[in-house]
């Protein structure tokens, strides 16, 4: 069995049917590791569980064994092991163990942090609220982090766990986000507006024109890309122009004015603006605090 597996096993079979109330404030309200049988009546409804909708929290619940069933609405889920669902209270969801699955044992954690609990719910928004977790996938293993430490005590404060929690949140992201583009559309149509840009540097570049080399309207390229990148074309192609003037600001002497005409902003103050709103730093300041860090062999 996979190692990741026989962690979770381990806190079962110490903790099984034990709910953990936080030492250090209610982020992480509850976690558990549980095993429901038929006469157990498990079987929890989204709109009958209290919360406020005010301030939501979420369930993240994964399958080891047996199985359960997630419904939302009038559509039914069957949750096998290595499979994962979000609930938001309150919500139309409810999660059950069904009459014809003799067991259900799973993990559990309930999230209060209002911060992560906002970008958990966009993420489901988007990719749903189930999802298939490998043994070996980074989002188990932080779950499997936040259980070990809340139960082993290694947590020595508030701010050990919160930052376990936010580990959490960013593999769960960082997967979603996978999900949610194809890899070679999303590769192959970022390499492709990064060539076009690259070869025309110095000029401005309109959406249509980009729309015009696949075929279609500005409207409807607008929302190609950003339905398969997570970008706006003018967000991407301001990217490229960012980047490449990083690089002349660190490893030329050119001034501003150069380095904006070259790379297709307006004029110097038109590239300072921008680049302080990206940076948080002129592009002076940039350059002198990190140009000697950009030479071979330099260290920060």
């Amino acid at each position: 069995m996979d190692q990741l597996l026989q962690r979770l096993r381990r806190l079962q079979a110490s903790q099984e049917g034990a709910l953990y109330t936080p030492r250090y404030g209610a982020e992480v309200y509850g976690v558990a590791l549980e095993k429901r049988t038929a006469s157990d009546c498990y079987d929890w409804d989204g709109r009958k569980r209290g919360g406020d909708a005010a301030h939501p929290f979420v369930v993240f619940q994964y399958t080891l064994a047996g199985q359960g069933c997630y419904a939302e609405g009038q559509t039914v889920t069957r949750i096998l092991p290595q499979t994962v669902f979000l609930a938001v209270v309150p919500s139309d969801s409810r999660y059950y163990l069904p009459p014809d699955s003799p067991e259900w044992v799973f993990c559990w954690l309930i999230i209060r942090h209002p911060y992560v609990v906002q970008r958990l719910m966009q993420r489901i928004a988007s990719v749903g609220p189930i999802m298939q977790l490998d043994p070996s996938s980074m989002v188990l293993a932080r779950v499997v982090q936040l259980l070990e430490g809340i139960y082993d005590g290694t947590f020595h404060d508030v701010f050990a766990e919160e930052l376990a929690l936010f580990h959490f949140l960013i593999e769960y992201e960082r997967l979603a986000h996978s999900l949610s583009y194809a890899p070679d559309v999303r590769e192959q149509l970022l390499q492709n507006v990064r060539s076009y840009v690259l070869q025309t540097l110095w000029k401005p570049i309109e959406v249509e024109q980009l729309a015009r080399r696949y075929g279609m309207s500005r409207s409807h390229f607008s929302h190609y890309f950003k339905r398969n990148t997570g970008l706006s074309p003018a967000q991407f192609v301001m990217q490229v122009r960012l980047e490449e003037a990083t690089q002349r600001l660190l490893q030329s002497d050119l001034t501003l004015e150069v380095i904006a005409r070259e790379t297709g902003f307006a004029n110097a103050n038109h590239f300072c603006k921008v680049f302080r709103r990206h940076m948080y730093l002129s592009p002076g300041e940039f350059r002198r605090q990190m140009r000697p860090f950009s030479r071979p062999g330099s260290r920060p």
